[in-house]
């Protein structure tokens, strides 16, 4: 299982029609190579998309964060975070 791009993500649909519009990244001073994915857990498949939030300063304010999990089909579905959190625990009860 191969972890999605930013713009793989974008592609899919999953975060609705406005979520990568050119005038919602300009309101938050983000580009599309502001945006990372990264593992949260491969087992289950599910990637942590963000991008920082720079404030007046340049200081980053706040984390732009959606969940996505990768399916066995190579299909993506946006997950909730108590959902990911949910999962963690399941794992974490298990190798403990």
């Amino acid at each position: 299982m191969r972890k999605p791009t930013p713009l793989q993500i974008k592609q899919s649909g999953i975060l609705g029609e406005h979520f990568f519009t050119r005038d919602t990244l300009k309101f938050y001073r983000q580009t599309m190579a502001s945006f990372t994915t990264q593992w949260i857990n491969k087992k289950e498949g599910v990637v942590l998309l963000s991008a920082p939030l720079a404030g007046e300063s340049g200081n980053v304010i706040f984390m732009t964060r959606r969940y996505v999990q990768v399916c066995l089909d190579g299909s993506l579905v946006h997950v909730s975070r108590a959902r990911v959190e949910n999962i963690q625990m399941l794992c974490d009860g298990i190798t403990n």
